[in-house]
C-alpha cells in the first residue's frame, strides 16, 4: 500500500542524488521519455516529481515547508491527494496556485485565496522565489506533514528553481511485484543509465523492508505455534482412535488380515478423514475470505490514526491468494502422515493376547 500510493516500487534519479538531495544534482527527462516509461509493461503508474525545500511566507509569518512539484492528475491515481481537500479545490494540470497542509494554513495564518511567497534556492546557484495563490487546504496522514508541506504542479515548481525538465525522480509504481526486476530491465533500456540511476524498492525502502521481514517472521511463529497445537489435536485423536480399536484389530490379525496391510488401511482411513475435514474447511472458509476481501474490516480510532500514520488505509482486507490454501492444506496432511506413524507401529507390534 505505501509502496503503490507513495515512494513507488521503482525510482529514477540523477546520479549524486541519493546521497546528496540537492537541486544541483536533479535529473533532466523530457516528455517523450516519461511517455515511454508509461508504456513499460506491468507498469501502474509514472509520477514525475520536483522535492525541494523555501521559506513559506505569509504577512508576517515565516517557516521553512517541503514543495512537491506534482502532476495533478497522476498525484490523484497515485496517492487519491484530492480526497484529503477539507476546503478549496484541486490543481489542474496548468495551475499556478499551490495546496497546503490544515497544520501550515493555521500556523501562517492562510486560507484559500491568500498569496504564498516562496523563498529558496534553486538550479546552480539561481534565486528561487515566486509567488502562488492557495487554492486548497489538504488534511495530510501526518501532523508533520500537514504543518510543513506544500503541493505545486511541476511547471510551476520547475519554473520556481529556474530547471526546464527537470526532476528530482521519478516514482513508477508497478502492477505485479514478481516482475519487478524484469521491469526495471525495460526501464533502464529506455533511460540514459550513465546520468541516471534505477533504484528499486529494495534500496529505496530498506527500513519497510525490515519491518516487513520482522512482521513476518512474527506471523510465522505463531503459524508455529498454531501448527503445534494442529498437530497435538490430530495426534491425540489418532491415539484415542487406535487404542479404542485395538480389540478390532487383533481379530483381523487372528483372522489371517496381515500387518502390513492392516496398516496401510488405518492410514488409508485417517488420510481420508483429514481430507474430508480439510474439504469442509474450504467449503466454510473461502466464500467468508472473498466476503472479506470485497469487504475489508474499517479500523476506527488510535488504530485508524496509527495506519494512516504509516500512508496506509485504516483497513483490514483479506487475501484469496490460493496458493495460502494450498500451504495450510498441504501442512495439515503432512502433520496427519507423521501421527498415522503411531497407529502403524501399535499394529505392527501388535500383540494378539494380552497377560
Amino acid at each position: 500500500n505505501t509502496l503503490r500510493t507513495q515512494t513507488g516500487h521503482i525510482q529514477i534519479h540523477g546520479k549524486g542524488y541519493w546521497d546528496d538531495k540537492i537541486t544541483d544534482n536533479f535529473m533532466l527527462a523530457d516528455a517523450e521519455t516519461i511517455a515511454r516509461l508509461e508504456t513499460v509493461e506491468n507498469v501502474e503508474n509514472v509520477s514525475p516529481r520536483v522535492e525541494t525545500f523555501a521559506m513559506a511566507s505569509f504577512g508576517l509569518l515565516t517557516k521553512g515547508v517541503a514543495v512537491i512539484g506534482i502532476s495533478p492528475r497522476q498525484e490523484a491515481a497515485k496517492s487519491n491527494l484530492p480526497i484529503r481537500l477539507v476546503r478549496g479545490e484541486y490543481l489542474s494540470e496548468a495551475d499556478n496556485g499551490v495546496l497546503i497542509g490544515e497544520g501550515l494554513s493555521k500556523y501562517l495564518r492562510i486560507d484559500v485565496g491568500d498569496t504564498l511567497a516562496f523563498i529558496g534556492q534553486g538550479y546552480h546557484g539561481a534565486s528561487a522565489a515566486g509567488l502562488f495563490p492557495v487554492r486548497g487546504i489538504l488534511k495530510m496522514i501526518t501532523s508533520e506533514m500537514d504543518n510543513g508541506m506544500t503541493y505545486i504542479t511541476l511547471p510551476s515548481a520547475q519554473g520556481l528553481i529556474d530547471m526546464p525538465n527537470g526532476y528530482s525522480g521519478i516514482l513508477i509504481a508497478v502492477k505485479d511485484n514478481d516482475l519487478l526486476g524484469k521491469t526495471i530491465q525495460s526501464i533502464e533500456g529506455i533511460v540514459d543509465t550513465s546520468a541516471l540511476n534505477v533504484y528499486s524498492w529494495h534500496f529505496t525502502m530498506e527500513r519497510l523492508l525490515q519491518t516487513a521481514a520482522t512482521d513476518k517472521a512474527f506471523s510465522n511463529m505463531m503459524l508455529y505455534i498454531l501448527y503445534l497445537i494442529v498437530g497435538f489435536g490430530i495426534l491425540g485423536t489418532v491415539i484415542m482412535l487406535t487404542n479404542e480399536r485395538k480389540r478390532e484389530f487383533r481379530m483381523l490379525v487372528s483372522l489371517g488380515m496381515q500387518r502390513p496391510r492392516l496398516a496401510g488401511m488405518v492410514s488409508l482411513e485417517l488420510l481420508a478423514m483429514s481430507l474430508l475435514g480439510v474439504a469442509a474447511a474450504i467449503a466454510v472458509s473461502v466464500p467468508i475470505a472473498h466476503v472479506f476481501a470485497l469487504h475489508p474490516i474499517e479500523l476506527t480510532g488510535t488504530m485508524a490514526e496509527s495506519y494512516s500514520s504509516y500512508g496506509m488505509e485504516p483497513t483490514l482486507p483479506t487475501s484469496t491468494d490460493a496458493a495460502i490454501f494450498i500451504r495450510q492444506i498441504l501442512m495439515i496432511l503432512a502433520i496427519t502422515v507423521v501421527s498415522t506413524i503411531y497407529p502403524v507401529r501399535k499394529i505392527l507390534k501388535l500383540k494378539l493376547v494380552e497377560k
